[in-house]
């Protein structure tokens, strides 16, 4: 054997002992900044199956303080073997808040990530963990999420990540606005820094409030579960899921509620 061969194989080995993250003992593969990656992209890299990891009740933006329960599932197909998760704040790469396990989940911190989330023993096909929103002034932040579903030999690897903007006003009722299904022009409109989008909703319900580009892309998503009927007002602040600040013209605006879909325009003037 050369030597160039002795060295490959040396380094597949370190590959192959480093790509038990599907198994409880490892830790610190969520992919976020200076974890240890993804064992999902350089060790297992099977594709036996179409994955269907999902991650539910983490918000599009965020309230600072506030505790959220997020929840790990799969749709299809095996059990998810082992996840490795963090959440960080987009401006340094630090820590977002405070995860709090629950439902068959267990937090772990090693040097290269603290604070992570992972399932308490490997193989489970839901569970979920509580993360507190970390307190005014840190800005977007970012879940990072990698795992294994099945197995090593017959199974699937996925990532996901999610960003989170820092609501900086809320999202606020309007008691005399009418009960009817509606969606208002924002105001002020043109505008520069923050603009307000008032709605109204007749049926009790999740709401999405859409923001695309001229050519349909989507820039900003706000994600509203269980509004009562009645009217609301909500501020953005012209910025997209990563934090970075738009540039001036023509945008749209769709609001998806239980009673359909309604859509506007906007434009931001630098």
């Amino acid at each position: 054997m050369s030597k160039v061969k002795i060295l490959l194989t040396f380094a597949a080995l370190i590959s192959a002992a480093a790509c038990l993250t599907g198994h409880s003992a490892f830790t610190g593969y969520s992919g976020a900044p200076s974890s240890n990656g993804t064992c999902t992209s350089s060790c297992h890299r099977q594709t036996s199956f179409t994955p269907s990891c999902e991650i539910s009740g983490f918000p599009a933006v965020y309230e600072p303080g506030r505790q959220y329960l997020i929840r790990i599932t799969h749709s299809g197909d095996r059990p998810i073997n082992q996840f490795n998760c963090s959440i960080r704040a987009d401006s340094n790469g630090t820590v977002a808040g405070i995860i709090l396990p629950d439902t068959n989940t267990a937090v772990y911190s090693i040097p290269n990530e603290t604070i992570g989330v992972h399932w308490q023993s490997a193989g489970h096909d839901s569970g979920t963990f509580f993360w507190q929103a970390p307190d005014n002034g840190v800005g977007p932040i970012t879940l990072y999420w990698a795992g294994l579903q099945g197995n090593r030999s017959f199974g699937a690897d996925q990532q996901i990540v999610m960003h989170a903007l820092q609501h900086e006003t809320g999202i606020e009722p309007i008691i005399d606005m009418p009960i009817r299904f509606d969606l208002k022009q924002n105001y002020p409109n043109p505008f520069n820094s923050i603009t307000i989008i008032d709605f109204s909703l007749a049926v009790a319900g999740d709401v999405t409030l859409d923001i695309t580009n001229i050519l349909g892309r989507p820039v900003c998503t706000f994600t509203m579960r269980g509004l009562e009927k009645g009217g609301y007002a909500l501020s953005w602040n012209g910025r997209d899921l990563k934090g970075n600040t738009l540039p001036s013209g023509l945008y749209f605006y769709q609001l998806t509620a239980p009673e359909g879909k309604l859509t506007r325009k906007l434009t931001i003037l630098r």
